[in-house]
């Protein structure tokens, strides 16, 4: 074991201290790679490019420009007080058709509840001697029929 090292088998307590030191690392090797191909270039007389990938690709661009049509220039953003009240006037419309939606619920029920009212008075009435009418009970089954083949 080296004498300059203390023992201690944690080199790190805090593990943000040990990515933060991975980080310098990496940084200064990529530094320090970046450093000596610049000095190499310059040895060997080339004319220096910071990034040699940039120039790649803009001759890749060039040649990909003549074959694609340039793109629609972007459309200008609507600016926050037209947003706002196109926000607006959406809810305006969710809050009508669900207004819409809840009287058309309303009108159902109602008409429904005064068909029930109908009908019950109708299968209420008796003979004089308070046999039930025969003529409203055959005319309801037949109305069900008649509901069932429509549907």
């Amino acid at each position: 074991m080296p004498a300059n090292k203390p023992y201690n088998k944690k080199k790190f307590v805090d593990r943000r201290e040990a990515k933060s030191q991975d980080i310098k690392r990496a940084l200064t090797h990529r530094a320090r790679l970046r450093k000596n191909y610049f000095k190499l270039l310059e040895k060997e007389g080339l004319q220096e490019s910071r990034k040699p990938e940039d120039d790649e690709a803009d001759n890749e661009e060039q040649g990909e420009e003549k074959l694609k049509p340039k793109p629609k220039p972007k459309k200008k953003g609507i600016n926050f007080e037209e947003r706002a009240k196109i926000v607006k006037q959406r809810k305006e419309e969710k809050r009508k058709q669900k207004l819409e939606r809840v009287q058309e619920k309303l009108n159902r029920i109602e008409t429904k509840s005064k068909e029930r009212a109908l009908r019950k008075e109708q299968l209420k009435k008796t003979t004089t001697k308070g046999q039930p009418l025969m003529g409203p009970r055959i005319n309801n089954l037949l109305d069900k029929i008649k509901k069932d083949i429509g549907n």
